[in-house]
């Protein structure tokens, strides 16, 4: 497994990052039949739902994205013709496996031509698919962010 890291001081530099990633992550969707899944972890603070907006922007999200710290899953549709629809999860409130299921969460696994972002993944880490994409978010001195990207 290689690792990829980016040090980001703005909101510029940060989208920047995600449109590079976002670039990768449409060449590798060979999963046409079900969604992309992006692991998401880090402190708070850490820029988990700012590198998510970002994402939503450069898929022309209409909406204003927010975490879904209280109801744990948004979904929005996007201008995309390969992600249609941006998930967007916060598994820090999920305590166990029986809150997924209301959530439908294997049947949004499933949905080809989704891009499911998961804020605090490590918390469902067992309930997600072999592919997932793995990222960390830090926070670092002065204002900056590491994101570190793990690719097989």
């Amino acid at each position: 497994m290689t690792e990829t890291i980016w040090v980001v001081s703005s909101v510029e530099e940060l989208k920047g990052v995600a449109g590079e990633l976002l670039g990768l992550w449409k060449q590798m969707n060979t999963r046409e039949e079900e969604a992309v899944v992006v692991a998401l972890s880090g402190d708070l603070g850490a820029g988990k739902t700012t590198f998510i907006q970002q994402l939503a922007q450069i898929l022309g999200v209409a909406e204003t994205v927010t975490s879904p710290i209280f109801v744990i899953m948004k979904s929005y549709e996007t201008t995309d013709s390969t992600f249609e629809t941006l998930v967007h999860m916060d598994a820090y409130r999920i305590e166990d496996d029986s809150e997924l299921a209301p959530l439908n969460f294997s049947t949004v696994l499933a949905q080809p031509k989704t891009l499911v972002c998961i804020e605090w993944a490590e918390r469902i880490s067992a309930f997600l698919p072999g592919h997932t994409i793995k990222m960390d978010l830090e926070s670092l001195p002065h204002g900056k962010h590491q994101l570190t990207y793990y690719a097989d």
